[in-house]
């Protein structure tokens, strides 16, 4: 008899963290960018370009790693998320070139963790390392 593994059971993306947020999204997902889907800037783009095929939303059961910029561990865990209903909750990210803090809205927050302190990482993009557990 073979047995058969899902390739979706378990794997491990490094990347960028972000909150992800476009129209229709209602708010903000937490997510990674994978590292393999970030191209570097070039002479006719001068920013990196990230393609949709690198976006991971978190997820319940998914396992986080979040490093500081210099690359020290800042926190692992287990992902464990409370939903909220869109247009309730909302974190606060300050805008330095106009000098005011504006809410971006939220789906959910890290169950165990201040919000400020879970946000802050994915806010400036602190690089991280996902293992996500298949369904």
């Amino acid at each position: 008899m073979t047995t058969t593994v899902n390739a979706k059971a378990k794997m491990t993306i490094k990347g960028t963290l972000f909150l992800y947020s476009e129209t229709g999204t209602e708010g903000g997902y937490w997510a990674i960018q994978d590292e393999n889907f970030i191209s570097q800037p070039t002479d006719d783009w001068p920013h990196e370009r990230w393609s949709y095929d690198g976006l991971c939303v978190l997820n319940d059961g998914d396992y986080l790693k979040i490093y500081h910029p210099d690359g020290t561990l800042l926190w692992e865990g287990d992902i464990k998320l409370k939903q909220h209903p869109v247009f309730t909750e909302s974190v606060d990210v300050h805008d330095e070139s106009a000098n005011v803090n504006l809410g971006l809205w939220i789906h959910a927050d890290q169950i165990g963790m201040s919000r400020h302190d879970w946000a802050y990482p994915f806010m400036k993009e602190y690089k991280g390392e996902l293992t996500k557990h298949g369904k």
